[in-house]
Parts: C-alpha cells; structure tokens; sequence
C-alpha cells in the first residue's frame, strides 16, 4: 500500500513537472518572438517550435531503443 501512495505520489510530482517545464519553454520561446508578430504568425512560428520538438524526441528514442522498449535490450 505504502508503495502505491509513493508511486502515486512520484507520478504527480513528474505531470507537475512536465506542465511547468511546457509553460516555461512556450514563456521563452514567446519572449524572443519580435514585436508586433500578429497571431497567426505567432502560432506558425510556435507549430513549427513544436514539430522539430517531435523530430528531435522522434531521433532520440531511434537512437536509443533500448531505453523505450525497442529492441531486444540483451536480454534471452
């Protein structure tokens, strides 16, 4: 039971800490725009901002199968 709570609580703690990492890479990356960008190219430049997040996580786990349940990891 007292493992449940912790991986529960461990669980909470990670969310809390993806929402706050998200929020404050949208804050730096909205800080460096130039002024006066309207809407439409704000959310173009922030879709592009998150497509080469998607490559870059898409090489990683390429790279590295055995840490994201690929290949066989040397195990019989």
């Amino acid at each position: 039971m007292v493992t449940f709570w912790i991986l529960l609580g461990l669980l909470a703690v990670l969310g809390i800490a993806a929402v706050y990492d998200t929020r404050r890479r949208r804050q730096v990356l909205e800080a460096n725009l130039p002024a006066g960008v309207s809407r439409a190219v704000r959310r173009k430049i922030l879709r592009e901002q998150r497509g080469q997040d998607r490559a870059t996580r898409a090489l990683y786990t390429a790279e590295h199968p055995y840490m994201h349940g690929g290949g066989d990891g040397g195990c019989l």
